[in-house]
């Protein structure tokens, strides 16, 4: 954990400064179009309490205060923090912020209606370990929304030469399996690296059933020509990107009451 956190600190002021992430929508994950597309929060009323895992700078648990719901966020990275505190701040909402990794994070049985992460989750050890715990804080028919890398997008891109002597860009996946770790250094070149770890969707399939929770949607969305979160560099991959998805998105729902023996 110490090394995701010296990672995330690290990179933040740069990653602030290069990533452009509409506060006006909720995001889902690079080059995706947000909420007012693909329509996956249930409804929403004031008054509900809702938990962000691995918030970033806070954009989803800001936009999601914005329409009056109690907002608890994490994340593991202070620097980050500060910008989501300062950004709350500055739009004159209440979000609690609280600095921890999922790992560490607890919280009383049934205490949110709504729990959502974005593109945190492929960076935890063993994710569906975590997603159990999660599904315990969830109220009966609380839902959890998670987005994370997809499993054919952790491969390598290569370079084919067609026919005609032109190049198209591909995705060479070695093991749908066992998908290939996109490792990071750390960016001052001290400490471990990092890893964001995709996992096969029967694997999520079946962690989401036996935590208790029932799949109501699952969707691979296509890059959108008009993303909610995009940087730069994002936005030249876009091609690439169409092609195959990058975000796998679980919408799961805890039951209203115990299922029948």
């Amino acid at each position: 954990m110490e090394a995701q956190r010296h990672y995330w600190n690290g990179i933040a002021g740069m990653y602030r400064a290069i990533t452009r992430i509409d506060a006006d929508d909720f995001h889902y994950g690079p080059l995706l179009a947000g909420e007012r597309t693909l329509r996956l929060l249930p409804p929403l009323r004031p008054g509900m309490d809702a938990l962000e895992l691995g918030c970033g700078e806070g954009q989803n648990s800001i936009w999601l205060a914005r329409r009056g719901l109690r907002c608890t966020a994490i994340d593991i990275s202070e620097a980050q923090l500060a910008y989501a505190r300062a950004d709350a701040r500055a739009a004159g909402l209440a979000v609690a912020f609280h600095r921890a990794a999922i790992e560490d994070y607890d919280a009383p049985e049934a205490s949110f209606d709504l729990v959502t992460s974005s593109h945190a989750f492929e960076f935890l050890d063993d994710p569906f370990a975590q997603l159990a715990r999660v599904a315990r804080w969830l109220r009966p028919g609380g839902t959890l929304v998670l987005s994370t890398v997809h499993p054919v997008y952790n491969g390598e891109w290569v370079s084919l030469e067609n026919d005609d002597g032109t190049e198209t860009w591909g995705r060479f996946l070695p093991n749908y399996f066992h998908p290939v770790a996109d490792v990071r250094e750390q960016p001052d070149g001290h400490g471990d690296p990092i890893a964001s770890r995709a996992w096969p969707i029967s694997a999520w399939f079946n962690a989401i059933r036996a935590a208790g929770l029932v799949l109501q949607r699952l969707e691979e969305p296509p890059a959108s020509p008009d993303p909610a979160y995009a940087s730069d560099d994002w936005l030249a991959a876009f091609d690439e990107c169409a092609a195959i998805p990058t975000t796998l998105i679980l919408v799961a729902r805890k039951p209203a009451s115990p299922p029948a023996p």
